[in-house]
């Protein structure tokens, strides 16, 4: 199997355990049970971003800077659909 696929494949399950230990952490019944979900999900965010610097510095995960005015752009553009999503629901 190729690195590449693997390693994606490895992210996104990454991702996903992530998000289940953030609700874990969320809905405790009790302090003794998140501290649990807690010190795990810590773990899993060291493991994520040791996942995610190996794939970087294999280049399978390029990270790159973006203009300041492409964000501004993108902001505008999303102010501008929440504002006539706004419009429509009154």
């Amino acid at each position: 199997m190729e690195d590449k696929y693997l390693m994606e494949n490895v992210l996104y399950a990454s991702k996903v355990i992530n998000d289940l230990y953030m609700h874990g952490v969320i809905e405790s019944a009790n302090e003794k049970i998140m501290d649990v979900f807690n010190k795990s999900l810590s773990e899993a965010l060291k493991m994520h971003n040791e996942l995610f610097l190996a794939m970087k510095e294999a280049e399978i995960y390029s990270v790159s800077n973006i203009d300041d005015s492409k964000i501004k752009q993108t902001k505008k553009k999303l102010e501008n659909n929440c504002e006539n999503i706004l419009k429509k629901d009154n």
